[in-house]
């Protein structure tokens, strides 16, 4: 079986990791491209037998420069003729719509990936879904809420984000009094939210890490920055600060699922999280992890300090999440990710 996959760029997120990982793993049965729209390096690895195909870098939104756009179709409908597919693998939505419509025509198969929630799109984003999305022969999303929106989409599935790393458990001995955060630092993922919250909390002994990089890194470093607060930057080696945290801090203001959330679980982190759909689809409050009741620092305070004062229940939160880390493995995720690649080339 020959597989393309299609993104945009293979730098720093989540998606990213996520196309990295599975990709990986076809390329030890099958034939595997990675179509993007850059020559920078990828971010994370990629086996050496998976091809990587550089198409020109062609900036800007999806209904301005429309020469661009076109230029962009072309491209993607000469490589599927050519490299014959037998399933091409889209991510993101605007390259959704972009190898949907380069494949008009064709008798290839497409499956379509989502990774945000639906309540984040315009009016014009619905309308061209709407329209492009039912053409695809397989779609795949990230929680329930968007397996019921996308209802228009025949053969679609709820297919979670992987995990690969140290599952055995036998380096979680070690923790130190540490509270992360790990992300983009853009205004959606809120890390705000969480700095401003730490204000009302009494942190006693326990530092904060803010491992990522974005629009608002040097704002937020600016006026955040402490003996108690440390700003990382972008972290390619992120296992090694979660086999020391006790804590994580998911601040989204939007969240179609959060790969940190995912990951904690594996370290045995305690999962604290403002009450997105990612949120609300992977954690059980009060039982694998605790979930503000609004999107404000000093309700997020409130969770945060339950679990900084609590061993007992700090401990509780994260062997449940860690007891629940199986549905997240590679292997299982690859397995649904087949199943949706079958249903899609019958």
């Amino acid at each position: 079986m020959r597989v393309g996959f299609v993104i945009t760029t293979l730098g720093f997120g989540g998606a990213e990791r996520v196309l990295s990982l599975i990709a990986n793993r076809l390329s030890y049965e099958y034939s595997v491209d990675i179509i993007k729209f850059d020559n920078q390096k990828p971010f994370y690895e990629i086996e050496k037998s998976i091809k990587i195909i550089n198409l020109p870098a062609l900036n800007g939104g999806f209904l301005v420069n429309l020469k661009k756009r076109f230029s962009k179709i072309f491209a993607l409908r000469k490589i599927f003729k050519s490299s014959k597919y037998d399933i091409i693998i889209s991510f993101m939505d605007s390259t959704n719509l972009l190898c949907l419509m380069a494949n008009l025509g064709s008798k290839q198969r497409l499956i379509i990936t989502e990774h945000s929630h639906h309540s984040l799109l315009s009016w014009k984003w619905k309308i061209a879904k709407r329209l492009l999305y039912p053409l695809c022969d397989g779609l795949s999303v990230l929680s329930r809420s968007d397996y019921q929106y996308y209802s228009y989409v025949k053969n679609r599935s709820v297919i979670y984000n992987p995990f690969f790393g140290d599952i055995d458990g036998k380096s979680q001995d070690r923790k130190e009094n540490l509270i992360l955060f790990v992300g983009r630092l853009e205004n959606i993922k809120g890390c705000d939210i969480f700095l401003n919250s730490l204000k009302y909390c009494n942190l006693g002994n326990y530092a904060v890490e803010i491992c990522g990089d974005g629009g608002e890194f040097k704002r937020l470093k600016d006026e955040f920055s402490s003996d108690k607060i440390k700003f990382l930057g972008r972290i390619s080696d992120i296992q090694s600060h979660y086999k020391r945290a006790k804590i994580i801090v998911s601040s989204s203001r939007n969240e179609g699922l959060g790969n940190a959330l995912i990951e904690a679980c594996f370290y045995k982190v305690a999962r604290v999280a403002t009450p997105t759909i990612g949120a609300c689809e992977l954690i059980c409050d009060g039982e694998d992890g605790l979930i503000s009741d609004d999107f404000s620092p000093k309700s997020l305070a409130k969770k945060l300090n339950l679990v900084i004062n609590d061993e007992n229940l700090r401990d509780k939160l994260a062997k449940n999440g860690f007891n629940s880390r199986a549905k997240f493995g590679l292997e299982n995720i690859y397995q649904d990710w087949l199943n949706l690649i079958n249903k899609a080339i019958k």
